[in-house]
């Protein structure tokens, strides 16, 4: 998320610098949006994670007519199901607690767009976009009668792709305000993770287990994204 808001900041000063120049057929375009994040799928992903937040940043220059190119650069940021997961592997009848990181997806994409005009101010854009998305895989911490058990996993990385439609509404040569949904759909390949355990059995010896695994899993990711945000003009 740092690095997003600091290419916001980027972004900004770049528009700033040029509000001064005569307008160059709005070509080159400039967003920033934010909204809701709502996972899809049938992964671990899909099951456990809660709707959550979207935010992104866009570059996009139409080459001729209504045909362009766009670089998407996106993060979302999804809570972990502890309840349902609970349910789900019949940890409540354990009397066990169970804790977790949330999700962190980032779209990292790129691709063509059509910007059809609707009216003079009114424009209708759909992109299909591909790249690659990152995720991790959230902190398990799960907390026993005897025993507390913490899972942790690297963050992984897969081609992933992107179809999206929205409305741009000029409101003067220089801004816009724009509405998006899109889809993104990824597999995210993890290299390993570790498996920690440590507790006290009912005789009272204690014990301290820990294995790491190497073997690599994948992880499908789907996602629906709704936004609201704003267009520079360049």
């Amino acid at each position: 998320m740092k690095k997003i808001l600091t290419l916001v900041v980027a972004l900004c000063i770049i528009y700033t610098s040029k509000a001064d120049n005569s307008n160059n057929g709005n070509k080159f375009t400039l967003g920033v949006s934010a909204g809701a994040a709502l996972p899809m799928g049938t992964g671990n992903y899909g099951m456990y994670a809660q709707t959550g937040f979207h935010f992104d940043v866009t570059a996009s220059y139409l080459f001729s007519g209504n045909i362009g190119g766009m670089v998407y650069i996106g993060e979302n940021m999804n809570s972990f199901d502890n309840a349902t997961f609970m349910s789900e592997n019949r940890l409540a009848n354990y009397d066990e607690t169970f804790t977790s990181k949330g999700y962190n997806v980032g779209q990292y994409l790129a691709g063509p767009f059509l910007s059809l005009p609707a009216s003079n101010k009114l424009k209708v854009n759909i992109r299909v976009l591909v790249g690659l998305v990152t995720a991790n895989m959230p902190t398990e911490t799960i907390n026993g009668y005897f025993d507390t058990e913490t899972v942790s996993g690297n963050g992984g990385i897969g081609f992933g792709y992107q179809l999206g439609a929205g409305l741009k509404y000029n409101l003067s040569d220089k801004i816009g305000l724009t509405f998006n949904v899109a889809y993104t759909g990824a597999s995210i390949c993890y290299a390993g993770y570790s498996d920690a355990q440590i507790g006290t059995y009912q005789s009272g010896t204690s014990f301290n287990y820990t294995k790491t695994y190497t073997t690599k899993s994948t992880m499908p990711i789907g996602l629906v994204t709704s936004t609201l945000g704003l267009a520079f003009n360049l």
